[in-house]
């Protein structure tokens, strides 16, 4: 449901709108380089791998281990008869004597020590294979919202990238304007500066006039600086998030649309924040997962079932040196009995964790139906304040005008003057901020419906123009 569609589609067939591009470059930049929607993004490919982690436990096991080694045995004396050490017979283990039978073992037979050298080796498969874990079947079943969480969770940050995005972009534009505000209202007052000086030397005015318009002169120059600052610190703001400083100015054109909400209701709203909404969706899913992992804890009681089979292959070091194999394949039933009530303890926690995501989605839920009662209000109360300081505007200049007349003839004193340009100063500095707030407050009433995308952004592009030379 595309609740605010009527109104973008106003703003898009009102005549006389080009198309300016920049907002929509500067999104494409905060896509490519914004450090907070790569991690939203490696968060989710991480999450993704969920389900084939919890699925390979299941799977059968295979592993291999081998060693092998270098060995050096000796028996001294080999020539001795074990029966009788002080005979010159030689050993009886072999007819040929000594040498032949050293030699049969595959050794050396130096003096009366024969040394055998072997390299013995241990060759092992082995698999094992689940019959029966209830535990890593629920592991499974859980792998599927936490992938749905992660996705939830990065489709919400590319909703906040835009967002963020255009509320960075704004306040840069509305930080520009303010500039050209403050520079405006020092050149006015320096010029009612010079009047003043020139007034007090004929002897048409006072010193104080003087003085006055100096201080207020001074006071403008801070106020110049401060904006400054303000530019300049906006712009740092907007490179965070797209890796570059170097951003044009588009400010909005003269005359946008201005119209409310559509549908005209809050409720409705409020219908569509809890059914898209990507917060609640998450705190949700997130409270459904900790629910989960009761079950999941609790199954550490159950018994567990799987079979084994091993393959080995190995030689024996020393004398009779041999190769031999065995296989075996093995049924093994595991049943906890006790376990130091670690278990019961975990089901706690577990439990515990469960009451605190319910409690964190009715937060997410309150938090979400507040925010788009405020966005509701603020694009109604946007078009209001925005048709008020336009007006504002208008009534300053006249009151200016006037003042400036009455000072030409006596019936205004230059301090009137400055005040009625102090004035104007502000209404057309609020008048730019309100304009710019008016259309952020659109886009959070979409975003709290979770209906916030690039589309929305390229619609409000259209009511940016780049000025001559920009």
């Amino acid at each position: 449901m595309r609740l605010l569609k009527p109104v973008l589609c106003a703003v898009l067939l009102w005549p006389g709108f080009g198309h300016a591009n920049e907002l929509m470059r500067v999104f494409e930049l905060a896509v490519q380089n914004d450090a907070t929607f790569q991690a939203s993004t490696f968060a989710r490919d991480a999450a993704r791998e969920a389900k084939a982690i919890s699925r390979g436990a299941l799977l059968p096991q295979i592993s291999g281990t081998a060693n092998i080694a270098e060995d050096r045995f000796t028996l001294h004396d080999y020539d001795v008869d074990p029966v009788d050490p002080d005979g010159a017979a030689g050993p009886l283990l072999d007819p040929g004597g000594p040498p032949e039978a050293c030699a049969a073992q595959g050794g050396d037979f130096s003096g009366s020590d024969c040394t055998v050298n072997s390299q013995p080796y241990n060759l092992t498969v082995q698999l094992n294979q689940v019959l029966f874990d209830w535990g890593l079947w629920s592991r499974l079943a859980q792998s599927s919202d936490l992938v749905a969480a992660a996705e939830i969770t990065y489709r919400a940050e590319q909703q906040n990238l835009a967002l963020r995005t255009a509320t960075a972009y704004f306040n840069f534009l509305a930080a520009a304007d303010a500039v050209r505000t403050a520079n405006a209202a020092k050149q006015a007052v320096e010029r009612q500066l010079d009047l003043a000086k020139k007034r007090f030397e004929v002897g048409l005015a006072a010193i104080t006039d003087q003085q006055e318009a100096q201080a207020r002169y001074d006071l403008s120059a801070a106020d110049l600086i401060t904006a400054e600052q303000s530019l300049a610190s906006a712009r740092e703001a907007l490179g965070v998030i797209t890796g570059s400083t170097e951003v044009r100015q588009a400010p909005l054109r003269e005359d946008i649309p201005l119209v409310g909400p559509v549908p005209d209701n809050v409720g409705d709203w409020l219908r569509a924040t809890e059914e898209g909404s990507f917060e609640v969706a998450g705190s949700r899913l997130q409270a459904e997962i900790a629910e989960g992992e009761v079950d999941i804890v609790r199954t550490r009681h159950y018994p567990t079932l799987g079979v084994n089979a091993t393959g080995t292959e190995a030689k024996s070091s020393g004398f009779n040196q041999g190769k031999f194999g065995d296989n075996r394949v093995t049924l093994q039933l595991n049943v906890p009995i006790f376990s130091g009530f670690s278990t019961q303890a975990a089901v706690r926690q577990a439990r515990s964790t469960h009451s605190q995501r319910v409690a964190e989605l009715e937060r997410a839920r309150r938090t979400a139906q507040q925010n788009t009662r405020n966005a509701y209000q603020g694009v109604i109360a946007g078009v209001a304040r925005v048709k008020a300081l336009k007006q504002a505007v208008v009534s300053n200049q006249t009151a200016l005008q006037a003042s400036e007349v009455g000072l030409e003839v006596g019936a205004r004193t230059n301090i009137d003057v400055l005040n009625a340009q102090q004035l104007l100063f502000l209404a057309e500095r609020d008048y730019s901020r309100a304009r710019y707030d008016y259309l952020l407050s659109i886009l959070r009433l979409k975003a709290g419906a979770g209906q916030l995308g690039a589309k929305d952004l390229a619609e409000i592009d259209q009511l940016l123009e780049i000025p001559a030379g920009g």
